[in-house]
């Protein structure tokens, strides 16, 4: 039995009309008959109206555009100078004729967004659900942060920090509301990174003056403007049910990018409406606007024929795609978008790239590309983690912290669950010893013979060490180390010796009480190279 509470209400007061009893919206929690996810993703639907409303009696209006491009059917509705007058607005609005499971949404600025809020915070005045959606950009007001919006509305609050607004409070009595009180208050920044505040209704604080999302103000910010266009988004597609295929343009750039390596194909896939950009961080390389795409793409973002992408993971947003990328290639060729002005190295080059895409009405807005060019430098014979700099040094600095090949191998071949406890860290002074307990137990002599053993097994795909001498195998031999692990020694001696054959015992000496203790002295050589030489295989000769 479906109990009509609106009326119910009013027939216990009936003059709540222009007074301050109002249902409080919690309470209402009967089913929504004009859901957008009532319908199926396939069923026909219009285009989701969007009304966009502000005091003054023009907006910005690549804000406009930018709905328009999400395929929203946008409307501007100018607040004017009269709150009554805009409150009989928005009256008007919800008596307007619309379909089954249609809705629409209000997106409101500064004082706008302040009697927005106020007046759809009260259930009964969005009697027949027709309001779907509700963000409110630096309103100069807010309702009861501890009072939640009717269920059918989602609503989102964008606030600058700092900013003075006003909090309305409104005392409850028996499931209505009461009495409204309105004070002043300053807007704290909100918790992390993303400025949340924990409201009853979802609200971001940002670093920025009122009006940064408005592109023809001075107060435009770009960096928070662009955060909160993607929230808003996100706010309305899970309003209206309204979803976009991000990955199908993305897919297309790349494959004309690194396949079939077709310029048209390529430029297709970014938006026409706003000034596309690619930038890879690392080397500053890309382009802004399409004249400079074009020309980038077809006379500087050159690859070599070995080149072999393996997508790792990918993450989509609402408005962006995030690919996480193991990238291998020889570098036969210039390639100027990763080492401009590096002529070919013969070098084999593997790292792990990250790239962000921003897409806007489904073209790629922005592509922001990460990698460690560091490790790209190693593994191409430019730089050397042990030629550090005299002051650097002269601190007690023996090699660069930089990697190579093994850092991309890692993420590509994952962990293995057997290996739990035994992190990399080689370029920690120290963690082996801290990390590995007494050198005499049995368990660290375990595993120290199993991490000795690995390493020799993987000896051959990675670049030779310089060998150490007699003498200093000699010296370490003797040392405490070698005499609490002479057990696990010799057993990784035996394991090392299987597997570089003969190397191993020409190494050690001829006699076999010599052969065993240089086996160790060469096990143990070999862990404490990982740790001291470990660089060299990072480097990658």
């Amino acid at each position: 039995m479906n109990i009509d509470i609106p009326n119910l209400v009013k027939a216990a007061v009936p003059e709540s009309e222009g007074r301050n009893a109002r249902i409080v919206s919690d309470n209402f929690t009967r089913s929504n008959y004009r859901d957008a996810n009532f319908l199926s993703q396939g069923f026909p639907r219009t285009r989701p109206k969007l009304y966009i409303a502000a005091e003054s009696d023009d907006f910005d209006q690549t804000t406009l555009d930018e709905w328009r491009d999400e395929n929203f059917d946008v409307e501007y509705l100018s607040m004017g100078s009269s709150a009554d007058k805009f409150r009989n607005k928005l009256r008007r609005l919800s008596k307007k004729k619309m379909g089954p499971c249609e809705t629409f949404g209000i997106v409101a600025y500064g004082d706008a967004a302040a009697v927005c809020l106020e007046h759809y915070h009260i259930m009964d005045n969005n009697p027949e659900f027709k309001l779907g959606l509700l963000i409110a950009y630096y309103p100069t007001a807010i309702p009861d942060p501890q009072g939640k919006f009717p269920s059918s509305v989602s609503a989102l609050v964008h606030l600058t920090a700092g900013e003075e607004i006003g909090v309305t409070k409104q005392s409850q009595m028996v499931g209505i509301q009461g009495k409204r009180r309105t004070t002043r208050k300053t807007v704290e920044s909100g918790i992390g990174t993303g400025g949340t505040l924990r409201l009853a209704y979802p609200t971001y604080t940002y670093d920025a003056e009122a009006g940064f999302a408005e592109h023809d103000l001075d107060e435009y910010d770009k960096v928070c403007a662009e955060l909160a266009w993607s929230r808003s988004l996100s706010a309305a597609r899970k309003a209206f049910n309204h979803h976009v295929d991000l990955e199908l343009a993305l897919e297309e750039n790349v494959q004309g990018k690194f396949f079939t390596r077709n310029l048209t194909q390529t430029m297709s896939s970014y938006t026409t409406h706003k000034s596309p950009h690619v930038t890879h961080i690392p080397t500053l390389t890309g382009g802004i606007g399409a004249s400079e795409l074009e020309r980038f793409y077809s006379q500087f973002f050159s690859n070599p024929p070995s080149m072999k992408l393996t997508l790792i993971s990918r993450t989509i947003g609402t408005d962006r795609v995030v690919d996480e990328v193991h990238v291998r290639f020889k570098h036969t060729e210039e390639m100027p978008w990763i080492l401009p002005g590096v002529p070919a190295t013969n070098k084999r080059v593997e790292v792990m790239v990250v790239s962000i895409v921003g897409l806007r009405g489904g073209k790629l807005y922005h592509e922001h590309v990460y990698w460690d060019q560091a490790s790209v430098l190693v593994q191409t014979g430019l730089l050397d983690p042990k030629l550090v700099p005299e002051t650097a040094r002269e601190k007690g600095v023996q090699r660069l912290p930089v990697v190579g090949k093994e850092a991309a191998r890692r993420i590509l071949k994952g962990w293995d669950p057997e290996e739990e406890g035994e992190a990399d860290n080689q370029l920690i002074p120290g963690w082996d010893e801290n990390g590995s307990g007494d050198e005499g137990d049995e368990k660290g002599q375990v595993r120290n013979s199993q991490q000795t053993s690995k390493k020799e097994l993987e000896k051959k795909s990675l670049p030779e060490r310089p060998k150490s001498s007699k003498k200093d195998r000699g010296t370490k031999g003797t040392g405490k180390k070698d005499a609490g692990t002479k057990d696990a020694g010799t057993k990784d001696a035996g394991t090392a010796d299987a597997v570089t054959k003969d190397a191993g015992r020409k190494e050690a000496g001829t006699e076999e009480a010599g052969t065993k203790e240089a086996g160790t002295a060469n096990a143990s050589s070999e862990e404490t190279g990982t740790k001291d030489g470990g660089s060299e295989d990072a480097g990658g000769k």
